[in-house]
């Protein structure tokens, strides 16, 4: 706006515009044009080698005590000193951010410097693993401190692949709180199919799977490696030794200070059984919950005993024994949820609700509703669940056992399949739709 008013103040001392038509000119200006954020980079107060770029100031804040956190819970497993060697920068994209127009999904490099590297990452502000991928950075450049403890120089000979993916991915998960009880469901069902990974699959893997449910099989299993190997006694021991064995000029893999085959299985076996006594499974959850959702109470002048649902409790008469039945069951509910699998945790989370409803501010429509909502939530879990298992068992009856490089190989295989005659319009094939609907859901 300040040109266009200059560029008139020109036109009035050459051309001689009357002042009538300037102020004109003056009265209706063009609607001022909005000035983008600046991208502008932060640098940690603790640790001058950590830095994140961004339009978004809070966004920077949160990567950089992230870093700060990372490194205070690994300092003493690691034994890591004061200083942060390796420098690592990330570049949080937002929408206004001019570099999203040419990279709009997680990217990571790492540079040598001479003396030094650095790690430079970039992903959108969208990502729902942004948080997962940062950590992920900050914890591989804490590992080669580690591993290239007595390294003073690096090239593009410098063998990264050293520092192995399972660790990095095992300490990541290890940091973080499993509130679903993902990683135990996961241990769970493969140690009772018997198709838990061997200690050589696990320590073979090279990067993490784009594919959602072999992403979730991995970094489940590298953390039960690494918490397995890092527990305080004899196993941490042997692993500040094994760590300490691949400092040098050329650090090669060393002899891994792991429990046997026979070890690792039964390290499994035992984590599966940890979490039993933790959390109900899907199945014994339902079980319960069918069984909770059943009120006894007496009623009549001469007092019988009756059952009904809880869903059907708006409709009866408010009773005392009524209420006190209601009143336990929501007791009942209560430990239940403490206890069950989280995918039945918004259906007793409702149904509690609604009953504490019912008898604490006599609600009826309010409870009503809510146990409506409940009951659809409750079909809406058994749906979903019995198409899980839908897509599991086909899974597992099209494996092929014959291939030890990967659970999923005849998964993806039979997709590729699918694709191809899915492309031909002679061969409609409904199957792969289907699928696809389960993976869309899932």
């Amino acid at each position: 706006m300040t040109r266009r008013i200059v560029h008139f103040a020109a036109l009035t001392v050459v051309s001689l515009v009357s002042a009538t038509a300037l102020a004109r000119a003056q009265e209706t200006p063009d609607a001022p044009v909005p000035t983008p954020p600046a991208v502008s980079t932060a640098t940690s107060e603790d640790f001058s080698q950590v830095s994140c770029t961004s339009t978004d100031a809070l966004a920077c804040s949160d990567t950089l005590q992230l870093a700060s956190d990372t490194r205070d819970q690994l300092a003493s497993l690691l034994n890591l000193g004061p200083a942060w060697r390796f420098a690592v920068h990330i570049h949080i994209m937002t929408p206004d951010d001019p570099l999203l127009a040419k990279i709009d999904r997680e990217a990571a490099a790492v540079f040598s410097q001479g003396s030094t590297m650095k790690i430079e990452a970039v992903l959108p502000s969208t990502d729902p693993n942004a948080r997962e991928f940062i950590q992920r950075q900050f914890v591989t450049a804490l590992l080669w401190e580690k591993f290239f403890a007595t390294t003073t120089t690096f090239d593009k000979n410098t063998k990264l692949d050293v520092v192995p993916f399972w660790l990095v991915e095992g300490l990541r998960e290890l940091l973080n709180e499993d509130p679903d009880h993902d990683r135990e469901s996961i241990v769970k069902r493969a140690v009772q199919n018997q198709m838990a990974p061997t200690l050589d699959e696990v320590t073979g893997w090279h990067e993490l799977s784009d594919d959602r449910l072999l992403g979730l099989w991995q970094r489940a299993f590298c953390y039960y490696l690494v918490d397995s190997i890092t527990q305080p006694g004899p196993p941490r021991d042997d692993f500040q030794q094994w760590l300490s064995g691949f400092s040098g000029a050329g650090p090669t893999s060393g002899q891994l200070h792991f429990p046997t085959e026979e070890a690792w299985q039964r390290e499994l076996a035992d984590a599966s059984a940890r979490s039993g006594t933790r959390v109900y499974s899907w199945d014994k959850t339902l079980a319960e919950l069918t069984a909770d959702q059943t009120i006894t109470f007496l009623s009549g002048k001469e007092p019988k005993v009756q059952t009904c649902s809880i869903y059907d409790v708006t409709t009866l008469p408010h009773t005392i024994p009524m209420f006190e039945a209601i009143q336990e069951r929501i007791y009942i509910l209560t430990e239940l949820e403490i206890r069950s699998h989280p995918s039945w945790n918004p259906v007793i989370d409702l149904d509690r609700s609604a009953l504490t409803m019912l008898i604490k501010d006599n609600q009826v429509d309010q409870a009503q509703k809510l146990l409506q909502e409940a009951h659809q939530e409750f079909m809406a879990e058994s749906t979903n669940h019995q198409k899980l298992l839908d897509y599991m068992n086909w899974y597992e009856v099209t494996k092929d056992y014959s291939s030890n490089t990967t659970h999923f190989g005849s998964y993806f295989s039979t997709a590729k399949e699918m694709e191809r005659v899915q492309a031909d319009p002679a061969h409609p094939n409904p199957i792969r739709a289907n699928l696809l609907q389960i993976e869309s859901e899932l």
